[in-house]
């Protein structure tokens, strides 16, 4: 009998209940053990149901949730597995238990240590909630179960580290580093709520137009549907807009670079496994419905299309060694829209797959770097770093392979089959997605270059003489990752190279496949302008470095400042808003000072009455006496000038 679904996300939520309940009772690295166990246990699960599920999609309800009877809609909470759902749990709590098991070793020190644990072991359960829900409210609870969780982690350091040192310019450096991490939290929390907006409208569309929002119910509703209605259009542009958000993409992009603010393993769990991934998942369950939309399906495209070309300029002269790799993520999402938006939803998906291996594996060799540089995070403070990291250094350059699209590693064949199929349907985004490849190419290898090779520069700025090697905890999941994103590509091997699309073959029976009609020789010709970018930017990366002008590279300030885009987004909403708020506020401190005044003079004829309440008997006895005394008086004048 095969293990039942809701046990994936339980077993992260019985984790995330223990270690916030009962802390104490996990002394020491044992939170983080369990934790890790517990996710290890998801995965296994997880590969249990893939192996034994067969090609029948399976539906598991637990209980019925908001009943409809009026309009015979029940809304169940329950659980749908399928090859695309089993492949994003797969992802999930694999990709997710190598973080957990680096995160031991990378957090050992923090004094809230278990509290980490903690939040990881929720981010995964929700993620998971979200891929396996058989409804779009289910799914809901998950996608905002993910913002909550990367709202703790992102702010995870939110005192700042150092922030209690007894060293005073330390301290203020944590404090600064502590407000930088919360208000970072923030903003990924503020700009989802944007996102989110646009997914409930969507539903709330859906359910308006088809009566159900139970997805396979839903798909089953719109089977052998071929006309495009307005409604679907609209509804699949709410859906957009909720993917932007998740997924970083423009114009909601600006949350996911500082996003890296938090730990590393967070920015390897977020920009990998889980969160961003999100809205792709979104639209290629959605798959049924936005082939009915074909014009919400070009705007998926454009916004993927201008987004990778967005993130790989920003990360062109960027000098964090994680802010690139964020920026790439961003780069690298729009890839992953592009592909969807031209109904490549198979290419889509195994992009995500192949940039889960090697986005994780460069985001916790950069934390590797990070830790043994005592949390210098500057790359021209680095270089040099291959003599005493060389294990590091190996798969770091596996990853940077794999990145940049160069066979063999998995970024080629996953990146050239998006590019083969916008050339097929859109040939202006395979252009832009051409010229992407040559940037990503480009600004990997100046963070290869930066990091590894030349002389090391960080003696003096670090105070770390001798940066030292990961150690075994650290190296396992690094050592793993590396074999993924070099194996992993092999996977889907297109048929003009000999290969049988494997890949596609087994997601086809979830989503649609797209039909190729381009030649082999036209194929041959694609793949070939693909390495050749990718070579060219490594080439242009190395020819830099030999001439010693990577530490500003091209575009300068407009790269550096993420093309301004902050700094647009501030005088069009913040500095306003600001403006706004505090007109308000004078108003009310007005409003305040008014009423306190008008409430002062209100209380001073009270305070006349409050002499004649001193609380002495005789007082009131004196005074019930002179009140009898003048009503008699009043009466026996009222009687007198009557002529009574």
């Amino acid at each position: 009998m095969l293990p039942l679904l809701y046990l994936l996300p339980l077993l992260p939520l019985i984790g995330f209940a223990l270690l916030m309940v009962f802390p104490r009772l996990f002394p020491g690295k044992t939170g983080g053990w369990l934790a890790t166990g517990l996710i290890g246990a998801a995965f296994v699960v997880a590969v249990i149901r893939y192996l034994g599920q067969g090609n029948t999609p399976a539906q598991e309800t637990l209980w019925t949730w908001l009943p409809n009877m009026a309009l015979n809609a029940n809304l169940s909470v329950g659980f749908y597995l399928d090859q695309l759902s089993a492949l994003m749990a797969l992802i999930i709590t694999g990709i997710g238990f190598l973080i957990h098991l680096y995160s031991i070793s990378y957090m050992s020190h923090d004094a809230r240590f278990t509290r980490f644990f903690a939040f990881l072991n929720f981010f995964v359960a929700m993620m998971l909630i979200l891929v396996l829900a058989d409804s779009y409210p289910l799914m809901f609870v998950g996608w905002e179960g993910v913002g909550m969780a990367s709202y703790l982690l992102i702010g995870f350091w939110f005192s700042g580290r150092g922030s209690e040192s007894s060293d005073k310019d330390l301290r203020a450096a944590g404090e600064q580093e502590g407000v930088n991490n919360s208000n970072a939290a923030r903003k990924a929390f503020i700009m989802n709520r944007i996102g989110d907006l646009g997914f409930m409208l969507g539903m709330f569309l859906l359910y308006k137009l088809y009566g159900t929002l139970n997805i396979p119910e839903l798909a089953t509703r719109v089977e052998g549907v071929s006309v495009a209605t307005a409604g679907v259009e609209l509804a699949c542009l709410f859906l957009l807009v909720g993917a932007i958000g998740k997924s970083g993409q423009l114009p909601l992009t600006t949350w996911l670079p500082d996003a890296m603010a938090g730990p590393t393993p967070v920015s390897a769990l977020i920009h990998a496994a889980t969160m961003v991934t999100a809205g792709v998942y979104l639209i290629t369950r959605s798959h049924f419905l936005y082939e009915l939309a074909p014009n919400a399906s070009l705007w998926v495209a454009w916004v993927g299309g201008l987004t990778a070309l967005y993130g790989a300029l920003a990360a062109l002269n960027q000098h964090d060694i994680k802010k690139i790799l964020a920026f790439s993520t961003v780069s690298q999402l729009g890839y992953m829209f592009l592909a969807v938006g031209v109904g490549a939803y198979s290419a889509g998906v195994f992009h995500l797959l192949s940039h889960a291996f090697f986005k994780a594996l460069l985001f916790l060799a950069a934390g590797a770097v990070i830790h043994a540089l005592h949390d210098e995070q500057d790359v021209r403070r680095m270089g040099g770093l291959r003599k005493f990291m060389p294990f590091t250094h190996i798969v770091s350059g596996i990853g940077v392979l794999a990145i940049s699209g160069i066979p063999i590693w998995s970024g080629f064949f996953s990146k050239d089959a998006i590019l083969a199929a916008a050339f097929e349907t859109q040939p202006l985004l395979y252009l832009i997605g051409l010229i992407v490849a040559a940037l990503t190419a480009f600004y990997m290898g100046r963070w290869y270059f930066l990091v590894w090779r030349g002389e090391y520069r960080g003696a003096e700025a670090t105070g770390v003489a001798h940066p030292h090697e990961a150690d075994t905890i650290t190296k396992i999941p690094l050592g793993i990752l590396a074999a993924g994103a070099t194996l992993i590509g092999f996977l889907n091997v297109p048929t003009f190279l000999g290969g049988g699309h494997a890949f596609d073959s087994y997601l086809g029976r979830a989503i649609p496949q797209e039909a190729h009609e381009i030649l082999a020789s036209t194929e041959w010709s694609l793949t070939i302008f693909a390495v050749l970018a990718g070579v060219a930017g490594l080439g242009w990366a190395y020819l830099q470095h030999r001439a010693r002008k990577l530490d500003n590279g091209p575009l300068g300030q407009f790269s550096s400042s993420a093309l301004y885009l902050d700094n647009v987004y501030d005088g069009l909403v913040s500095a306003p808003s600001r403006g706004i708020a505090g007109a308000l506020d004078t108003v009310d401190r007005g409003t305040d000072g008014l009423i306190g005044s008008i409430a002062s003079n209100a209380a001073a004829p009270g305070g006349l009455f409050t002499l004649w309440q001193s609380g002495f008997v005789r007082a009131y006895a004196v005074s019930m006496l002179l009140g009898t005394a003048g009503i008699i008086g009043y009466w026996a004048l009222k009687m007198v000038g009557s002529g009574a």
